[in-house]
């Protein structure tokens, strides 16, 4: 009964999204398209019947009961349907019945310049914005005491880089603004961004340019050991090619394919002190574990807990500055307090931090019912103006390489609380408009002393 049901929940959701998608297709995959294959179906759904049918034994979800296995199930069933539901949503409030056409048009157009031919008005903001982003991973570095990634290749075991790890998230000496904001947060975009110009152009410089931010993406992401983030950086540039190109081929699909898996899999053998081939691969273990089971576990563990071992939760965990300000509550987030329900030996000794799962975990747990049946509504909602957005506006490449790291980086599998007030993204876009007015404001500078017959501080 679970089975088929599930199976109708999918087949529903299968035709919803591909309203809302602009095309489901693997070569044409998109930010929408992602959600739907990676975080919906590979990290939540066939977890859903593998856990309300006890066939995941897995080592956190064995400790989860009858009742909330099968609350969770029915979660994320709904889901399924109510998430692109949201988006259908937000395409009917732009005047269309789908997407699809405005999605193909916006790939197969040409990449535009974005003030000037040669863009100079906009690429000497970006170019110190790299070298600011550049610094930041030099400061971060330098502020570790010791640094996890060379503390790997140097031998520690697998239980010295868990608590390597988390010291270098929650103990980090330096400000976390200059780490998290323009090291972490823009030295991707600016890859992805170089990329689209040098695609664009073919130019040496820019070739430079993209490979120094590489390169210096490649350090920041893996620098705390986690085996995710420079993976899902190097995916990236398939929505990057997609949204240039129109689309890819099935060769350059699988190819990235086989590099993320090459990555994991090498991420494994660094990491862990003894990796058995066989759990390395079982779907209850390893990257099969992880991917599948692990993280859908905070989704049963909330209700396994909200409100029965800790009261449900509300705003109080949205914002620590927006409570200092109001005089209200503070909470740490739904994920902290379930590992700390989970594991608080190892909370306690800073060897683990979070349980993220998908988003309505966290709406449960601050919520309760109602914060289940707004959620995926409101998070499509949101995803698909942001979506459509850009679908609607120039194809520059500012506007590809904030896409591009958009596609991947909505907090779906994170947390709800981060679609009604997300610091992290926020300031990275007002950088970027900053970095958009300051062209501007360049280019009128440039118009002013033509006009004046002075000597131009810019060559566009």
């Amino acid at each position: 009964m679970y089975i088929l049901i599930s199976l109708i929940s999918l087949a529903i959701s299968y035709v919803l999204f591909r309203r809302v998608a602009g095309s489901l297709a693997l070569t044409k995959l998109n930010l929408v398209s992602w959600f739907f294959y990676y975080q919906l179906i590979s990290q939540s759904f066939i977890a859903s019947i593998l856990v309300v049918n006890g066939w995941d034994n897995h080592y956190a979800i064995n400790r989860i009961g009858e009742d909330a296995r099968f609350y969770g199930w029915l979660a994320v069933q709904y889901t399924m349907i109510a998430l692109p539901l949201g988006m259908l949503g937000a395409v009917y409030l732009n005047g269309l019945n789908s997407n699809r056409r405005l999605f193909h048009s916006y790939i197969n157009k040409p990449v535009d310049v974005a003030l000037s031919l040669k863009d100079s008005f906009i690429r000497y903001p970006l170019y110190a914005l790299s070298v600011v982003a550049v610094f930041s991973i030099i400061y971060t570095f330098a502020m570790l005491k010791t640094n996890p990634l060379f503390a790997a290749l140097s031998g520690f075991d697998a239980l010295s880089l868990a608590g390597l790890r988390q010291e270098t998230h929650r103990e980090f000496p330096g400000n976390v603004y200059i780490r998290n904001i323009f090291a972490i947060g823009l030295t991707p975009i600016l890859a992805y961004i170089s990329f689209a110009y040098w695609r664009q152009t073919k130019n040496k410089t820019d070739f430079i340019w993209f490979f120094t931010m590489f390169v210096s993406s490649f350090f920041i992401l893996t620098y705390d050991l986690s085996k995710a983030p420079f993976v899902i950086f190097v995916l990236g540039f398939l929505f990057l090619l997609v949204l240039i190109n129109g689309g890819v081929s099935k060769k350059i699909f699988y190819a990235f394919g086989l590099v993320a898996f090459v990555l994991i899999l090498s991420a494994y053998f660094l990491i862990m002190d003894v990796v058995d081939p066989l759990a390395l691969f079982s779907y209850n273990s390893g990257i099969g574990g992880r991917i599948l089971l692990s993280q859908a576990a905070g989704t049963y563990f909330a209700f396994e807990h909200f409100p029965s071992s800790h009261d449900f939760i509300g705003f109080a965990s949205l914002s620590n500055f927006f409570n200092n300000i109001f005089g209200l509550e503070a909470s740490d987030r739904a994920a902290r307090i379930l590992m700390t329900i989970f594991n608080p030996k190892a909370v306690e000794a800073g060897l683990a931090g979070v349980m993220n799962s998908l988003f309505i975990a966290e709406a449960w747990a601050n919520f309760g019912l109602f914060g289940v049946i707004i959620a995926p509504l409101y998070v499509g909602f949101i995803i698909q103006v942001i979506f459509m957005f850009f679908l609607r506006s120039r194809k520059t490449p500012l506007m590809l390489g904030l896409l591009a790291y958009l596609s991947y980086s909505f907090p779906v599998t994170g947390g709800f609380n981060d679609f009604f007030y997300n610091a992290g993204l926020m300031i990275v876009f007002f950088i970027f408009i900053t970095v958009y007015i300051v062209g501007l404001l360049l280019k009128q500078s440039k118009r002013r002393c033509f006009e004046n017959h002075l000597p131009s501080p810019l060559t566009p």
